[in-house]
């Protein structure tokens, strides 16, 4: 039988093996496994505090700028989900929160410090909770790898201003929201951050050891995956943005089937619950999420 290395794989899904580390870590003594043990490499020296302070405000400026929904049922479900993922990552002390984005597109992003925005647009094309769980976990996975923090550190030092940013963490005077509107604003510095494939595909894999541990099936990877797939291939070829830096969708998706063949996955693993339809259900009892205006016509 034709056996695939880890090397290969990583290759073939666009990742060089000396991007991700990969060594054996402990788990639950009923698997066996291996994955991307992420070292502290942050950029700028950036400190924990420090990223949960610049977290605060980006969070503060990213809620001014979209619609938040707000739902005891949504909320209570969505934050259970994250507590328990983020709780078996590599990086389970950074105060983890999640918000419902009242929005249509298909999407979701993590910033500094552990918030995580899910857009409505995606919960309402999910159709398992095991498939919510591998959307979580990767955007934890970002979190962990420091993707985000180090992205956002390259783009102040770029100009300038990673050191007014730091100097300001810890002030209410407002210079740090006034430096991310020098950039258009949170959602546009979220926009042109441009993950490399190796973070995604790095995310991927933490995201799905995340699932495992937390008693998740990561055959939600591979669901959710194959549900892309088909958005993408009904999409007639129109580009889906949020895809853009991603690894392609059939490399992801190879990459995680065989992921699993590595993997003893407990006969208990959970993939679906009342909790995630009862989510969905209070979620369709919401009024439609606002049309999004048409941007201005730019100035000549």
């Amino acid at each position: 039988m034709y056996t695939v290395s880890r090397r290969e794989w990583l290759r073939k899904a666009g990742v060089s093996a000396a991007a991700l580390s990969v060594v054996p870590v402990f788990l639950s003594k009923s698997v066996l496994a291996d994955e991307p043990i992420v070292a502290d490499h942050s950029r700028g020296n950036v400190s924990d505090d420090e990223e949960i302070e610049l977290g605060k405000k980006f969070g503060e400026q990213l809620e001014k700028e979209v619609e938040i929904v707000q739902n005891p049922i949504i909320d209570e479900y969505l934050s259970a989900m994250v507590r328990d993922l983020a709780a078996k990552s590599q990086r389970p002390n950074m105060p983890y929160y999640i918000k419902l984005v009242n929005t249509k597109e298909v999407n979701a992003c993590s910033i500094p410090g552990g918030g995580l925005y899910l857009n409505r647009g995606l919960l309402e094309l999910l159709t398992s909770e095991d498939e919510l769980a591998a959307t979580l976990g990767h955007e934890i996975g970002h979190v962990v790898g420091r993707h985000v923090i180090n992205r956002l550190v390259l783009t102040f030092q770029a100009r300038a201003l990673l050191k007014p940013v730091l100097d300001n963490l810890n002030k209410n005077n407002g210079v740090v929201q006034q430096i991310i509107l020098k950039f258009g604003g949170a959602v546009a510095m979220l926009a042109m951050l441009h993950f490399s494939r190796e973070d995604e595909a790095q995310a991927d894999l933490l995201g799905f050891y995340e699932c495992l541990r937390a008693g998740w099936d990561p055959h939600g990877f591979v669901k959710e995956f194959e549900m892309i797939d088909k958005l993408e291939k009904s999409s007639g070829g129109v580009p889906i943005p949020f895809l853009s830096d991603h690894p392609p969708t059939p490399a992801r998706l190879a990459a995680m089937r065989h992921e699993i063949t590595l993997v003893t996955i407990p006969p208990d693993a959970k993939t679906d619950s009342m909790g995630f339809h009862a989510c969905k259900a209070a979620m369709r009892l919401l009024p439609p999420p606002p049309t999004p205006r048409k941007a201005e016509e730019a100035p000549r």
